[in-house]
């Protein structure tokens, strides 16, 4: 089976940002290569604070309610 080498740039879906040092690839036996992608560390962060706006949000209607 022939092979040959691709490069490739990955950036997040979501803000744009550069992966390319939160991704690697590897062999996934018979289907041939995969990449596997760590979220980028804006987004992540960006989530946390989403999470705990959330759980403020959630505490202040407890406490209200």
């Amino acid at each position: 089976m022939p092979s040959f080498d691709v490069e490739f740039e990955v950036f997040c879906g979501k803000c744009g940002a550069g992966l390319c040092n939160n991704s690697e690839t590897a062999s996934s036996g018979r289907y041939g290569l995969k990449v596997t992608v760590d979220p980028c560390e804006g987004c992540l962060d960006n989530a946390r604070q989403d999470g705990k706006d959330e759980a403020e949000k959630e505490m202040e209607e407890q406490e209200n309610g």
